[in-house]
């Protein structure tokens, strides 16, 4: 097989998951790992060896590779695009950037029809990442990292019916969301994500962490 090829990978939120998709949106190969938190580094490269010679294809027939550029994991996010541009170096493919609340509503969608979906992660501290976008993937309200309350607020003016709501903090925010069902979602599906890769607009996609809030980790000073 020559046929070009498009990877798409994860790992964002500690799992590392991927896929491999020609073309025509056929799904050649795939894995997914609940490998032990911090541990993506380790898990991610052999992992995608291992699924390139498992299914005898070769990554010099790269043409796109999909990562997931957050918010999510500092590190984690970190390791998707430094693998991702290395291989751009070897390949020539390139490099697109997918951010996890779009992919979370891309997956919502998937499963039922809906006017406007809201993707919410929980970050903690009493705040969520959230964005909202319409049927087409368009954003209706752009990514932030808000407080729940403010959350709330947005929801309630943007969320038209019929409306979904997905991600890890959606039940911190399902008050706001008018009844909108919850579309549980425990990881992204790099499957979907190399079908949408292959056609998507790379200008739309930069490949460049999303990440909303600064590390909690400093360096000494």
């Amino acid at each position: 097989m020559n046929d070009p090829l498009v990877l798409a990978i994860d790992t964002s939120f500690g799992p590392v998951s991927a896929a491999v998709a020609d073309q025509r949106g056929t799904i050649l190969a795939s894995f997914v790992a609940d490998n032990p938190p911090g541990t993506q580094a380790e898990t991610l490269p052999p992992r995608v060896a291992e699924m390139f010679a498992a299914a005898r294809l070769r990554f010099d027939q790269l043409s796109r590779i999909a990562a997931t550029v957050g918010p999510g994991a500092f590190t984690g996010v970190r390791v998707g695009l430094a693998f991702a541009k290395g291989l751009r170096l070897a390949t020539g493919a390139e490099v697109l950037g997918f951010s996890t609340l779009e992919c979370l509503a891309a997956q919502a969608l998937a499963s039922g029809k809906a006017a406007t979906v809201a993707s919410v992660i929980d970050a903690r501290r009493g705040e969520v990442y959230l964005e909202v976008f319409d049927a087409s993937l368009e954003p209706v309200f752009d990514a932030a990292l808000l407080s729940v309350f403010d959350a709330q607020s947005v929801l309630r003016k943007t969320l038209l019916s019929p409306a979904l709501i997905t991600g890890s903090g959606a039940s911190l925010v399902a008050d706001a969301a008018g009844g909108a069902p919850v579309v549980t979602i425990d990881r992204i599906d790099t499957q979907l994500l190399a079908r949408r890769a292959i056609t998507a607009d790379a200008f739309r996609h930069p490949a460049s962490a999303v990440y909303l809030r600064a590390p909690d980790a400093r360096l000494p000073s």
